[in-house]
């Protein structure tokens, strides 16, 4: 028999949530969690399928974003046919509400509903390979050298049917998802084909296949099983023991709509963003169910330990929950997965258990798995050092955290910091607010050549009057500012589909992802350190003399500075020919209706933003300003021919 540990020496395998914790074996050694150099990195920086907003801050898991591609491998045994077709596999992880044996939804769907519709999973779909012995024969060897001797054979077989390297996202020599679903169930926890997610060597198609994740299909359709394997294949979450049903990657409390990802962990993604607060804030917040996820950093340790907390409500895939209210983590990156249960990676705060110090040592899998007592609400409407007395940092200092008056009314919870409900706390971030929003609009126009395809051109943004709306220092957009695109019907759409902080859009000016047989048919790719876009077309889908109108907004408190971009489709055959007179050497579209001649001039740049010193004549792509009074009013791309 081969040995287990020489089986497993060149990978490891992070098993499904059981009665016990996961093996995880990486160069024979046990784990509670993937070693540094195992966790799937995603690199931006190559050309790539995905789409990535630029972090406001390092994520601590890996974080993609936009359209990643998995591909998944279907084998089945001689004791154990295949129970469902390719179609209805691809299905299950791919269709728009999926819902056959009870599902809601598909795999796909879940990852859409938890990012905000930043992460869009498909799968590609192959098999069945029917294995080269019984199930049982890979059930029976010892440990997961089933699993492994199984996954060697499959990724041989498909070697010739499928090309690996489509599976490298970002291009960096590395798969990202690979799932391998067998038919039949798994049979002992940490034995066999048990339920898991693995990472190995093997090299094909000149990409590594690192990271794979193995389902079982007993032919009844669920979706916990896939999309709970793939939280550790994709983004490296641990398994989170002594938790709870409050996160997949907890309890398996609801095999058909598994339970959101924590708030915690959707923030740390860029899913939602993150609102940090201090000992010294004071004032009244607001926020929507799952729409922010505020943290309390340890003054001592920022970069290693906090609390976190958000509106958590029973409704959409939380429905399992007892409660609502406000739901507390306290989290610490220096510890390995949640391994101990009187020091946790990710630890409930429980709102009833003031005197708690540690989950009992037997109780790995809380049942129940929530309690509507658990949420900060009502009877326990507040928190402090002196309510919470056990409640302190790992290294037993008072967290210096108060707040008090936690309140729902309808669909928005209130809390006051620091104990004072008399002024606002501004998050700087859009939502709940008593005051109403003050937004101000800037227009911009730009002419697009219907032969350029993807090609951008570049328009400045005007930094300066964007911070002057909002109320805040130009450099200090990127990083205060939230960005959106704004939806026909006025709505904020904070979800990006562009390269970057970005945006496709369709003729309407509606937001939809990036799908050459879609409807997706003009980008703006904004960069806020530089506060310019890129604007360009998606190929055959355009003709001379189409108008698109669209917009982006910043965000910040109450004000919005709204970015209105009004495009026209050029054909080249149009434009005036170098020879003609300089003036009409120019395709230039003014949206002004009136202009005061003695007080207009005019600025040409380069396509890199640089000023010109006089009106370009050479052949090439030019930015041309227009400005009344000193104020720019409008601008243009012109091409000179």
């Amino acid at each position: 028999m081969v040995s287990l540990k020489k089986l497993m020496a060149g990978g490891f395998i992070l098993a499904l949530c059981g009665n016990a914790f996961a093996d995880i074996v990486y160069q024979g050694k046990r784990m509670q969690s993937w070693p540094a150099d195992a966790i799937t990195k995603f690199d931006n920086s190559r050309g790539s399928n995905m789409r990535f907003a630029p972090p406001k801050e390092v994520s601590h898991y890996s974080a993609p974003k936009g359209k990643i591609y998995g591909l998944t491998l279907l084998v089945d045994f001689s004791d154990q046919p295949a129970p469902v077709t390719v179609d209805e596999v691809s299905d299950w992880l791919n269709k728009e509400g999926f819902n056959r044996d009870g599902c809601k939804g598909s795999v796909r769907d879940y990852y859409l509903d938890v990012s905000n519709g930043q992460l869009d999973f498909t799968n590609e779909v192959f098999g069945w390979y029917r294995a080269k012995y019984p199930k049982s024969y890979y059930e029976g060897l010892d440990g997961y050298s089933g699993s492994d001797v199984l996954v060697k054979e499959v990724f041989e077989y498909f070697d010739s049917k499928v090309d690996y390297s489509r599976y490298d996202n970002d291009k960096n020599g590395v798969t990202e998802a690979i799932n391998i679903v067998y038919a039949g169930e798994g049979q002992t926890w940490g034995q066999g084909l048990w339920p898991h997610a693995g990472w190995s060597n093997e090299t094909r198609d000149g990409v590594r296949l690192q990271n794979h994740q193995m389902t079982d299909m007993p032919g009844k359709f669920s979706i916990y099983v896939f999309v709970h394997e793939c939280g550790h294949m994709i983004f490296g979450w641990p398994d989170l023991y002594w938790y709870g049903d409050y996160c997949t990657m907890g309890n398996r409390a609801n095999d058909w709509n598994p339970i959101a990802i924590n708030d915690f962990y959707r923030a740390d993604q860029g899913w939602i963003p993150f609102v940090d607060v201090s000992a010294e804030d004071i004032g009244k917040a607001s926020s929507e169910a799952g729409e922010k996820c505020y943290r309390f950093k340890n003054p001592n340790r920022p970069d290693k330990e906090g609390l976190a907390w958000s509106y958590v409500k029973n409704t959409g895939r939380n429905a399992t929950l007892k409660g609502n209210g406000i739901l507390m983590q306290h989290y610490d990156f220096s510890i390995d997965g949640n391994s101990s249960a009187n020091k946790l990676g990710l630890r409930i705060v429980h709102a009833d258990s003031k005197g708690k110090t540690s989950d009992p040592e037997n109780d790995q899998w809380p049942s129940p798995g929530s309690r509507a007592t658990a949420f900060f609400s009502g009877t326990y409407n507040a928190f402090s050092d002196a309510l919470y007395p056990a409640i302190r940092w790992y290294s037993g200092a008072e967290t210096g955290l108060n707040f008090t008056d936690v309140n729902v009314n309808g669909s928005t919870l209130s809390f006051c910091l620091g104990g004072n409900c008399t002024v606002s706390f501004d998050d700087g971030n859009s939502g709940s607010s008593d005051e109403p929003m003050t937004i101000t609009e800037i227009s911009f126009t730009a002419d697009l050549s219907i032969s350029d395809d993807y090609a951008p051109v570049s328009i400045d943004l005007q930094g300066s009057k964007v911070a002057e709306i909002l109320g805040i220092k130009e450099s200090e957009i990127a990083s205060k500012a939230s960005f959106y695109a704004v939806e026909p019907d006025s709505s904020l759409n904070s979800n990006t589909t562009g390269e970057g902080t970005g945006h496709w859009f369709d003729a309407k000016g509606s937001v939809v992802t990036w799908n050459t047989n879609g409807t997706s048919i003009v980008f703006s790719n904004v960069d806020l350190s530089t506060m310019t876009t890129k604007v360009g077309h998606m190929p055959g889908k355009v003709k001379a003399g189409d108008k698109f109108t669209f917009r982006q907004a910043l965000v910040y408190g109450n004000k919005q500075a709204t970015l209105a971009f009004n495009i026209t489709i050029k054909d080249d055959s149009t434009a005036p020919d170098s020879s003609a007179d300089s003036s009409t050497t120019a395709i230039v579209q003014l949206h002004q209706s009136t202009l005061d001649l003695a007080r207009i001039s005019v600025q040409y740049f380069d396509m890199n933003g640089n000023l010109l010193t006089s009106k370009p004549t050479q052949a090439g792509n030019y930015l041309m300003r227009i400005k009344k009074n000193g104020k720019a009013i409008s601008q243009s791309v012109i091409r000179i021919k």
